[in-house]
C-alpha cells in the first residue's frame, strides 16, 4: 500500500511539471505567420506596377527568407551569333523549370550569399533550370546566368539581401516586415509568397500564402474577348486600326495643309 501511495504522490508532483514543460515546448514550436497586403492586385488600364507589403512573425533567434514565386514556364529564346559581318539568330534554346517571377528577400545579407545546400535564392534557382537546344555542354552555366540577368532586366527576378526588417515582438517572438515591387509586365495569375525561417543555414519552418493578380476594366474585357470571342475580337481590332489610321491621316493631312 505504501508503495502504491508513493507512486500516486510522485505522479501528482510530476504532473504539473510535465504540463509546464509541455506548454513551454508548445510555445517554442509555435509556427511562423505570414500576411501580404494587398493579397489581390488589380491590373487596370493605368497599371504601372504595385508595391506589396509582407508582414509576419517567428520565434526569436531565427533568420527569415521571403520568396515570391510564379508558376514554372517553358521559354524559348533565340541565340545570337556572327555570320560573316552580320549578327543574326543562329539557334534556339529552350528553358524549363523557370518560374514566371522570382523575388527573394532576406533578413540578413549572408542568407542569400553563402547558402551551401539551402533551397532558396538564385543559386538554388540556377540548379533547377534546364536548358536544351543549340548549346555545348560547357555553355549551360553561362547561359543560365545570362537568363537570370535577362529576367532581372525585365524586373521579373530580383534578389534583395537584407530586404526584411526584424523587430522584437511580444511573447518571445519577432516581427518581420518588408516589401517588394510587382512590375508592370506581370501576368494575371496566382503567385506564391513563402516565408522560410532559418537557423544555422537550415530550414526551421516554412509558411506560404497566395497573391492573386487579376485584370479588371478594359484590359479584362479585351482578354475575355480574345479568349472567348476570337472572331469578334479580330474584327474589333481591325475596326479600331482603321479608325485610328483615318484619324492620324486626317491630322497629318490637315497639318500639311497649313
Amino acid at each position: 500500500m505504501r508503495s502504491l501511495a508513493w507512486r500516486w504522490l510522485t505522479m501528482a508532483w510530476c504532473l504539473p511539471v510535465l504540463l509546464v514543460l509541455g506548454l513551454a515546448g508548445g510555445a517554442e514550436a509555435e509556427p511562423a505567420t505570414l500576411q501580404v497586403s494587398p493579397d489581390v492586385v488589380e491590373i487596370s488600364s493605368f497599371y504601372q506596377g504595385r508595391n506589396v507589403v509582407v508582414t509576419g512573425t517567428m520565434p526569436e533567434g531565427l533568420g527569415a527568407v521571403v520568396e515570391v514565386t510564379g508558376p514554372s514556364t517553358e521559354e524559348h529564346l533565340m541565340r545570337k551569333g556572327r555570320r560573316g559581318p552580320l549578327w543574326m539568330n543562329v539557334g534556339a534554346i529552350s528553358v524549363t523549370g523557370a518560374p514566371s517571377i522570382y523575388l527573394v528577400l532576406s533578413s540578413a545579407p549572408d542568407l542569400l550569399k553563402n547558402q551551401g545546400a539551402s533551397s532558396w535564392g538564385f543559386p538554388s534557382l540556377i540548379k533547377n533550370l534546364r536548358l536544351s537546344g543549340d548549346l555545348k555542354p560547357d555553355e549551360h552555366i553561362m547561359f543560365k546566368q545570362q537568363f537570370l540577368e535577362l529576367k532581372e532586366s525585365q524586373k521579373l527576378y530580383a534578389s534583395i539581401p537584407g530586404g526584411l526588417a526584424v523587430f522584437p515582438a511580444e511573447d518571445g517572438r519577432q516581427k518581420i516586415t518588408g516589401n517588394f515591387w510587382l512590375p508592370a509586365n506581370i501576368k494575371p495569375d496566382t503567385y506564391k509568397v513563402c516565408l522560410t525561417t532559418v537557423k544555422d543555414g537550415q530550414t526551421v519552418d516554412r509558411v506560404c500564402t497566395d497573391l492573386a493578380v487579376q485584370m479588371v476594366g478594359f484590359p479584362a474585357f479585351l482578354m475575355t474577348m480574345a479568349y472567348e470571342h476570337a472572331a469578334l475580337y479580330g474584327l474589333l481590332a481591325i475596326v479600331i486600326a482603321i479608325v485610328v489610321g483615318a484619324i492620324m491621316g486626317y491630322l497629318f493631312k490637315g497639318g500639311g495643309g497649313h
